[in-house]
């Protein structure tokens, strides 16, 4: 029997059918061996043929010998345009599959190369053939990119190139320079090009396993990679340490369980060796169950997963017994009693971020160490004379959590450093960490020293411009030296452009620092989809506002999204607490088996095809408990102000399709006043 595979399209054209067809095509699937493949009249490749489904309905399949590939499903005559029109290869550099629509080449190349004659430059004129070949570009795709004069007008190509070559020249276009190519070069057979295509393609027992798999929502589908992810996942090795950027919906998470999947099936590995973790215990939990997706029963045994807290708190009790922690109340009035002992010429807030960020994270014992820290991305400069009236109030801090007994999540991770930098034989022989930017440096310290330095020792996803955490670190400083391995991942394949837009007017800045010293751009960040604009509302009352989330709720519901496809976020735990009960009372699902509504920290690694916001009221966010006063640290102000656009910024990015934003009363500051897109109208 042939091999079964099915591509990533097919899933998501399966998803995008009413409820009805896809029950209908369900039943159908399962007959799928047995299901005639009929060839098209005129086609440009006879290995791709269609299958019916049902009345309205056709599969396009690629069928080279041995394998039967689902390419995706369409209404019955255009099924057979689709096959008429594209034609597979296999690409020389890559060895995966490739799909191109022939037929629009040909149509769009002699208005290209005429337009291209007149243009006073050309956008891949410093590239030579032999450098674009070497990059996987065939000759095909080599001559229309002869006659591109713009990025602009090479994005109007994307739907009709090979995904891989398309990607390559978008990132060329960009002026950034995509992974260099092997010097292997592969044969045109499609079915081996299929079972080496699995970051897009997705190989099956049978139909059974088949529906499994279109039983996983699509925000929750970790089985497939784009070119551009599957290049940095499945690279043979990293000479040390290596990081990966991204802004949101670039797919660094489904790249650093990938990262894993090579790492347990290049070589046998014993139980436990690879750590793949996160500095949540929601994070955490989320990553062991989307790696079920790609990893089998036996597979898993080499993976521990677990949150970096939790780690380092099984590492500590081993060696102390149970641990007690801190309570809020009583963190908080530990900085009270900080803040009096500088006479109160420094507010709690500040005592805390100072201890935090500058007296713990760099083990500082002493007034003198104090005095010669450095500061950096800390806030204002402060003057030897305010250290020293900050001095008593830190080293109070520093006596009662460092030597009496008592502990926080931070204090656990670095002792848990200390314990395993004193140990010989590391726990792990590889480390995957996803949203490194919200690390602490003692956590940095612990993961550095859970494995040995060496090959493939570190792989780190992150993103800047999303950090939640006020943590800065030096990366090198830490013992952890990246060199020339951080790699950015540039396309957007979640949000729509609309809303990406959307929220990066929210979030304010174009560059961050990518946690090394340098500066991390959003240059080149850009999204593959399009939809509608952002809904912005504002009601007189909360009432109203919890009124209008239940209709919205509702109407999205009416329209065929299932409710766990539906994100409500809230930027505190008490706004959140009063949605469920609206949502409750209303009949609406919450939770499992339903909506999922979470503070906007909350919200952090979770997607969703519609999410509202809300609560986006002035006075309640920007949170003024999270930011510093401005009377006492204009600059740690600014700093704290822009991490709340970054909490925003992550919840608003956790959309696909639609994002409702509302408020009661006056909107938030950060909030854009229209459409900070569209240039006023004349009057």
């Amino acid at each position: 029997m042939a091999q079964l595979a099915v591509h990533v399209e097919f899933l998501g054209e399966f998803g995008r059918l009413d409820p009805a067809e896809r029950e209908d095509l369900r039943a159908a699937l399962t007959r799928l061996p047995e299901l005639p493949l009929e060839t098209t009249p005129g086609a440009r490749d006879d290995r791709l043929r269609t299958a019916r489904l049902t009345d309205r309905l056709r599969a396009t399949v690629a069928a080279p010998h041995g394998v039967r590939l689902l390419l995706g499903v369409r209404p019955d005559a255009e099924a057979v345009t689709w096959a008429k029109h594209h034609a597979l290869s296999v690409n020389t550099v890559s060895g995966v599959l490739e799909i191109t629509c022939v037929e629009e080449l040909e149509r769009l190349l002699p208005d290209y190369r005429k337009a291209a004659e007149e243009a006073p430059a050309l956008l891949f004129d410093r590239m030579s053939d032999a450098q674009l070949h070497r990059l996987g570009i065939s000759p095909d795709v080599l001559a229309i990119a002869r006659t591109i004069r713009t990025s602009d007008q090479l994005r109007m190509l994307e739907h009709v190139l090979p995904e891989a070559q398309y990607t390559i020249l978008h990132l060329l276009g960009d002026g950034l320079l995509p992974p260099s190519g092997t010097e292997q070069t592969y044969p045109d057979d499609v079915a081996a090009a299929i079972r080496r295509s699995q970051g897009r393609i997705a190989l099956v027992d049978g139909p059974a396993e088949l529906l499994e798999l279109l039983a996983i929502a699509p925000s929750r589908q970790r089985v497939f990679l784009h070119p551009e992810q599957d290049a940095v996942a499945y690279r043979p090795s990293y000479a040390g340490p290596a990081i990966v950027f991204g802004g949101p919906g670039t797919g660094k998470t489904v790249t650093a369980l990938h990262r894993v999947r090579h790492l347990v099936t290049r070589t046998d590995l014993p139980p436990s060796s690879v750590l793949l973790t996160s500095f949540s215990e929601g994070l955490a939990a989320a990553l062991e169950r989307d790696l079920a997706q790609i990893l089998d029963v036996r597979q898993r045994l080499a993976v521990r997963v677990v949150n970096v807290d939790q780690l380092a708190s099984e590492l500590v009790s081993e060696r102390r017994g149970t641990l007690r922690y801190l309570t809020d109340d009583e963190y908080t009035r530990l900085w009270a009693d900080a803040s009096r002992r500088t006479g109160g010429r420094y507010g709690p807030h500040v005592l805390r971020q100072e201890w935090e960020g500058v007296v713990f994270a760099q083990r500082i014992a002493d007034l003198d160490g104090y005095l010669a820290a450095d500061r950096r991305g800390r806030g204002r400069r402060l003057a030897t004379t305010q250290k020293q009236q900050l001095w008593p109030g830190l080293a109070e801090a520093s006596r009662v959590l460092l030597a009496t007994g008592v502990w926080t999540p931070l204090t656990v991770a670095d002792h848990a450093a200390v314990l395993l930098e004193q140990q010989p034989e590391k726990p792990f022989a590889h480390v995957v960490v996803d949203e490194v930017q919200d690390l602490h440096p003692a956590q940095w310290r612990l993961l550095r020293a859970a494995v040995a330095a060496g090959p493939d020792d570190l792989f780190l996803t992150g993103d800047a411009h999303q950090r939640i955490h006020g943590y800065r670190v030096q990366l090198k400083a830490l013992g952890i030296d990246v060199g020339d391995r951080s790699q950015r991942l540039t396309m957007n394949y979640r949000t729509t452009a609309e809303i990406l837009d959307w929220a990066l007017w929210v979030l304010a800045e174009s560059d961050s620092d990518d946690l090394d010293g340098g500066i991390d751009s959003m240059l080149g960040y850009r999204s593959a989809r399009r939809g509608g604009e952002p809904e912005l509302v504002g009601y007189p009352t909360a009432g109203a506002e919890h009124a209008g989330l239940v209709e919205a709720l509702r109407g999205w519901h009416a329209e065929g999204v299932d409710w766990r496809e539906i994100g409500v976020a809230a930027r505190t735990p008490q706004v959140a607490r009063a949605a469920v009960a609206v949502l409750t009372d209303a009949d609406v699902p919450v939770d499992d088996d339903g909506v999922t509504v979470a503070t906007m920290h909350g919200m952090k690694g979770l997607e969703f095809r519609r999410v509202a916001l809300i609560g986006i009221t002035d006075g309640a966010v920007p949170d003024s408990s999270a930011l510093t006063p401005e009377d006492d640290d204009p600059l740690g102000y600014a700093l704290d102000l822009q991490q709340e656009r970054s909490l925003l910024f992550v919840a608003a990015t956790r959309a696909r399709e639609a994002l409702r934003i509302s408020w009661w009363g006056s909107p938030s500051s950060l909030l854009p006043r229209g459409n900070p897109f569209q240039p006023p109208a004349c009057s």
